[in-house]
């Protein structure tokens, strides 16, 4: 679970539940006792247990020797399970696969080859009414698979289906555009992975303090990076006239171009495409012109010296070329935008936020409403929610 510093129990209580409802000791002045001089004692609020007992409920419905996790889930939920798949993966030693629901529905044969006993299939939806979800859900466990769902809404049909449920704690977002709900789920994703991997012994507890701490110091500058992110947009007026959108990202952030792709779709209601940047030289290339705007997103990756050279060719050839950077260091270019980097989770937080703020910047820039109606009664005519 989240814990804070080192952990002490007798051995015999290795495999129990523990409870981290104050962190340290009120008194810490023993001389024989060195167990809390790590920690200073603070008594944790509710929210932060009742987020705990929740996770812990969440994590006994997945077997110690479950092997495979199905991610079933649309647009937003499906980039998030997108962006945190692999990184699931690697910490927890499980096979993480993200798919859309008709995919699972018409094309799931690879799910139905799994043992019933070590796959847990994982449907998101933060309203808990999404009917594709709902309809995968259920077909997934006539099946036999066992159901751990996510929402934010406790007692929804997603809810009610599945054995276990992890709730966002995100509340409603009365907009086309969800934001609150994407980082929750975000957020939510990345820790069921530490907390898979800890309890798998896949991670040490070291790693597991690491990235926790990550995750902290991400969610204290979101402040921060969305005061410099308005600022930023205000000084470049960015966005001006924008006619259409490219984004370009590779690793986690993959799912962080699918997203922004999504989000200013949404709310620009205008053509967007994103790519895989190592896929961007096979034919995308080829409809970049001067009446196109182009968002890259850069990290220390492998592939960030191909983002930085794309960066530079681009110039010239687009009407506008931006850069959302995790290099950690501040750019002399007015165009590129940058946060810190997070190694474990490659800033994924922070970019997202970035993201989040141009896609309600822009349309505003531009004179338009990000909730004005567009075929709305689309997704009532098709029942895309129950």
């Amino acid at each position: 679970m989240r814990y804070e510093g080192n952990i002490f129990r007798p051995f015999s209580e290795a495999d129990s539940y523990l409870l981290q409802c104050t962190i340290g000791c009120s008194h810490n002045k023993c001389t024989f006792c060195a167990m809390y001089k790590d920690k200073k004692y603070r008594v944790r609020t509710l929210s932060e247990i009742k987020e705990d007992i929740s996770m812990a409920k969440s994590l006994a419905a997945v077997n110690k020797g479950t092997e495979a996790i199905y991610f079933v889930c649309h647009g937003s939920s499906y980039n998030a399970a997108t962006a945190t798949a692999a990184f699931i993966s690697r910490v927890s030693g499980l096979r993480a696969y993200a798919y859309t629901p008709a995919n699972l529905l018409y094309n799931g044969e690879a799910l139905l080859r799994e043992k019933r006993d070590t796959t847990i299939v994982v449907p998101i939806s933060q309203t808990g009414t999404s009917r594709g979800a709902i309809q995968a859900l259920q077909w997934a466990k006539q099946e036999g698979f066992k159901i751990l769902s996510i929402t934010d809404v406790a007692g929804s049909p997603i809810d009610t289906l599945s054995d276990a449920t992890i709730f966002l704690g995100c509340g409603e977002e009365n907009s086309n555009a969800k934001t609150k709900g994407y980082s929750a789920s975000l957020l939510q994703l990345l820790r069921l992975g530490i907390e898979l991997g800890i309890r798998n012994g896949t991670i040490d507890r070291t790693l597991y303090n690491e990235i926790t701490q990550e995750l902290r110091t991400q969610v204290e500058e979101l402040d921060a990076i969305r005061q410099k992110a308005i600022k930023w947009c205000q000084t470049m007026g960015l966005g001006k006239g924008i006619r259409n959108l490219y984004v370009l990202g590779y690793s986690m952030n993959f799912g962080t171009a699918m997203e922004g792709q999504l989000k200013l779709m949404e709310t620009m209601c205008m053509p967007t495409m994103f790519n895989d940047l190592e896929e961007f030289s096979h034919g995308m290339h080829r409809a970049i012109g001067p009446e196109s705007t182009v968002l890259m997103l850069h990290t220390p990756h492998k592939l960030g010296c191909l983002a930085q050279d794309t960066y530079r060719y681009l110039q010239g050839k687009a009407e506008q070329v931006v850069m959302l950077s995790a290099s950690g260091e501040e750019a002399e270019d007015s165009h590129i935008f940058s946060v810190n980097w997070f190694p474990h989770t490659e800033s994924l937080l922070l970019l997202t936020l970035a993201i989040q703020v141009l896609s309600t910047w822009i349309p505003e820039y531009n004179g338009k409403d990000p909730n004005a109606h567009a075929n709305n009664d689309y997704t009532d005519f098709v029942h895309t929610r129950i």
